[in-house]
């Protein structure tokens, strides 16, 4: 187990069993009507924690916070059927790089959100780089999932962008009350 510092959170296992943890009780009930936004977010591979900041689309693009997670507003809470989606900076001049070692997950790692009253595991199922402009990942799907995305590929400077999004898919399997 690793000390999680976001907020004086308690341990967070390094990698999830096989088999993940039902919502019972409470949690169950909760999961109908919803968890709550996500306030921090933690991914023991990469040694992360970092508070999450709603963004919208501003000029026609997802905004992306300086030196946070990004959850998208209009996308789903975590754990509620839909595709909650998180973006983060993965290189850059005047920000930080919340993301910048994202291509470094892998099947099977472990995902924690966290809202105001729970801790949300998730698993990774997949990794992988999309061309810039295939928005597929951003669509809305009928399961719980969350999906991480950040730039990869080349630096492209006529388009000031890059020419590549690394999009990593995570699937619910645990929900258990904060302490």
């Amino acid at each position: 187990m690793e000390p999680d510092p976001a907020r004086g959170l308690p341990p967070v296992p390094t990698a999830l069993p096989a088999s993940g943890r039902r919502p019972v009780g409470e949690a169950s009930r909760a999961r109908e009507r919803g968890y709550g936004p996500p306030e921090c977010m933690a991914i023991p591979r990469l040694q992360l924690s970092s508070a999450v900041s709603e963004v919208g689309v501003e000029h026609g693009e997802y905004d992306v916070p300086l030196w946070t997670v990004g959850h998208h507003a209009d996308s789903s809470e975590p754990g509620v059927p839909g595709n909650s989606i998180y973006n983060g900076h993965v290189e850059t001049l005047h920000a930080g790089r919340v993301f910048a070692h994202l291509k470094d997950l892998a099947p099977g790692d472990a995902v924690y959100v966290y809202t105001p009253t729970y801790r949300l595991a998730w698993r990774v199922e997949n990794v992988e780089s999309v061309p810039n402009g295939d928005t597929r990942f951003l669509q809305p799907t009928p399961d719980r999932r969350i999906t991480l995305y950040t730039c990869t590929g080349r630096w492209d400077p006529l388009a000031r962008d890059y020419t590549e999004r690394l999009v990593v898919v995570a699937r619910l399997v645990g929900v258990n009350p904060r302490a």
